[in-house]
């Protein structure tokens, strides 16, 4: 089999087969690349064959052995191949195909994966590793395929019937086919207002769909299947070493094998650093391999600090000090500070939500979350780094174990794990061990007796009658989706959730690709490689979780490499001045809300006579109790999701996300 062999690196793509026979116009693939058209640089590029076309928007980010992004995409004879994304450890598969190392440089990350399917065929798709989406037509089958990585990939919808089938990198290109119409998803909107994303192959919009991380999606004139090529789940293997110095030694050597596949690119990568654990051992394992490199940048980092005037009411919410320590015990890291001073949420959320095309859940973040970029790109940096799925491979803070032990009966082990406080391990049992074993009435009861916890109503601003109509209560039982967040799961359990929730697979994807798309920088996260991960999801969990300590793992790893202050520092919180920018931007906010009333599409769906009620009686401080405001977790955090929701509705609705 024929592929193309110099692959076509792109940021974003669609294609269309149709399953009919009719042919396929030049208008139709215009209307394909107009929608594409924000997510890349210069003009894409258009091919088809009469009843297949292809469509590659043409990135601004280069990898190495990828000089010329406007390469044609058809190749002579044979299939047809469209690839967008990023490969990892490329010197394991360039060996595994047979290329020698001066002619592989040559191979941008596309013609690689082009090589591979022409060797393996579908299989390729996860034998290959890396965050990518590739659409192939083979026309001597009829077949149009489209694979998505496993664990992390680039968004990629869908839509097909009969007489056609779409498949693009945004839902809106989707719908640029033209024969769909453009309306919402009402029950997948209502659950995503209570925190329940429904099955990351629903969408926003009716008839459109969603190929998850480690899908083959195949469709012929008469058949179309999606096939789970990868399953996480399957792929652990327990892992039992002689020595406890064995785990630390076998996780040093798969970080920084991670770490140094994700800093492949045209100049020094740049990093999101906070001061928790992850980015911080990111960062450490980054240095280690720079300062083998004679011709690297100094490691850019760019930390998120509370604007001027915030209150510092909220724990943690200033992370500096442990970024300013890891900076004077490694001088080769040059640590930046971002408030994100007076930027426009309006303007912010607005541009985020067009693009992405999904209701943008930690809102607060956009602030740092586009600053930073933005200075990255100013600095001539177009990759950043981050520790995003830490928290689910070597920094699990394992708390689901006591829980696990009590059921399982091993209360002797469950008495040593246990931490020791004032009233010896009675608080640390009940907590995180007995509450979460409860059956779900009384864990709700118990909730509501301790924490006076009504559950989602306390933080969602849905309508109350788009919430009874649409059931969102019985939805989520159908779902057992836990707005009480019970617990109950092993360590194992819990870490797949983590990785393969619907945040992680459909929303994040889309608001990633978003955020490159405006900036021109794109992000990657060495701690969600796939060898990292499947090691990681392996260990015993006393290797995460014994004596009271939790994060046991990352902290021996990294004991005599990182500050005491990271080392030891409380749980960090971002946005934690969100108070203070909701606070200045409140007449617009009141201003919005007012003329949302106005909207049957919004106001059928938030209720926005309770933001204004809150608008109204804004609090003076941060406020982290009912003592500083009856409904403090909407103006904590309900405000600004719902005003996501909100622009998310009117761009849906009315092509403006705008008041």
């Amino acid at each position: 089999m024929s592929l193309l062999s110099k692959g076509q690196h792109v940021s974003a793509l669609a294609a269309v087969f149709l399953r009919e026979g009719q042919p396929i116009t030049p208008t139709h693939l215009g209307r394909l690349s107009l929608a594409l058209a924000p997510f890349g640089s210069g003009r894409a590029v258009e091919w088809h064959d009469g009843v297949a076309g292809l469509v590659g928007q043409p990135s601004c980010i280069g990898t190495p052995g990828d000089p010329s992004a406007g390469r044609p995409i058809a190749a002579g004879g044979g299939s047809h191949l469209c690839f967008s994304g990023f490969l990892h450890h490329r010197r394991a598969l360039e060996q595994a195909l047979g290329f020698r190392a001066y002619v592989a440089a040559e191979l941008p990350d596309g013609a690689l994966f082009a090589h591979a399917w022409e060797r393996w065929g579908d299989a390729a798709a996860s034998r290959v590793h890396g965050e990518f989406v590739a659409v192939v037509w083979e026309p001597g089958r009829r077949a149009l395929h489209a694979v998505c990585s496993p664990l992390r990939a680039p968004p990629c919808y869908f839509s097909i019937d009969r007489r056609r089938a779409v498949l693009a990198s945004t839902p809106a290109t989707v719908l640029a086919w033209g024969d769909l119409p453009r309306r919402l998803n009402d029950p997948l909107l209502a659950g995503s207002l209570i925190l329940d994303y429904g099955d990351a192959r629903d969408t926003y919009f009716q008839g459109v769909s969603s190929l998850r991380p480690g899908e083959t999606l195949t469709v012929t004139p008469e058949t179309d299947t999606i096939r789970r090529h990868y399953d996480l789940a399957a792929q652990v293997r327990p892992i039992r070493l002689p020595a406890a110095t064995d785990y630390l030694e076998a996780a040093d050597e798969l970080l920084q094998r991670a770490v140094e596949s994700a800093l492949r690119a045209p100049e020094t990568p740049a990093l999101l650093l906070s001061g928790g654990l992850d980015s911080t051992t990111v960062a450490v394992a980054a240095l280690r391999l720079l300062a083998r490199r004679p011709h690297a940048l100094p490691l850019l980092s760019f930390t998120s600090v509370p604007e001027p005037g915030w209150d510092a009411r909220i724990p943690g919410g200033d992370e500096s000090d442990g970024v300013r320590a890891l900076a004077r015990r490694y001088p080769a890291l040059d640590a930046r500070f971002v408030d994100a001073a007076g930027l426009d949420a309006d303007h912010l959320q607005g541009r985020t939500a067009a693009l992405a095309q999904v209701p943008v859940r930690n809102a607060s973040n956009l602030y740092w979350a586009h600053e930073c970029r933005r200075l990255a790109r100013a600095a001539g940096r177009s990759v950043l780094l981050s520790g995003v799925s830490g928290n689910a491979t070597l920094s699990y803070n394992g708390l689901a174990r006591p829980a696990a032990l009590l059921r399982a009966g091993r209360l002797r082990e469950l008495h040593t794990a246990l931490p020791r406080g004032r009233w010896g391990a009675l608080g640390p049992f009940l907590r995180h061990a007995l509450l979460p074993n409860l059956p779900a009435p009384l864990h709700r009861a118990a909730r509501r007796l301790a924490f006076r916890d009504p559950g989602w109503r306390h933080y969602s601003a849905i309508h109350p009658e788009f919430a009874r109509a649409m059931q969102v209560e019985a939805r989520a039982r159908a779902r057992r989706f836990d707005p009480y967040f019970t617990g109950g799961a092993s360590c194992l359990q819990t870490r797949l959730r983590m990785l393969s929730g619907p945040v992680r697979q459909r929303d994040g994807r889309s608001i990633h690709l978003a955020l490159q798309a405006i900036h021109g920088v794109a992000l990657r996260d060495p701690l969600g490689d796939r060898q990292l991960v499947e090691w990681c999801l392996g260990l015993p969990d006393e290797q995460y979780y014994d004596r009271g300590q939790s994060r046991l793992l990352i902290r021996r790893l990294m004991k005599d490499r990182l500050p005491r202050e990271v080392l030891h520092a409380p749980f960090g919180f971002q946005a934690a001045d969100r108070h203070l920018r909701l606070s200045r931007g409140l007449p617009l906010i009141r201003e919005t809300l007012a003329a949302w009333r106005k909207d049957p599409a919004v106001a059928g769906r938030l209720d926005l006579d309770r933001l204004l009620r809150l608008v109204d009686t804004w609090p003076a401080a941060t406020p982290l109790s009912r003592a500083d405001h009856p409904d403090h977790l909407l103006a904590s955090v309900g405000l600004s999701r719902a005003l996501a929701a909100g622009r998310f509705i009117r761009w849906a609705e009315h092509g403006s996300a705008a008041a």
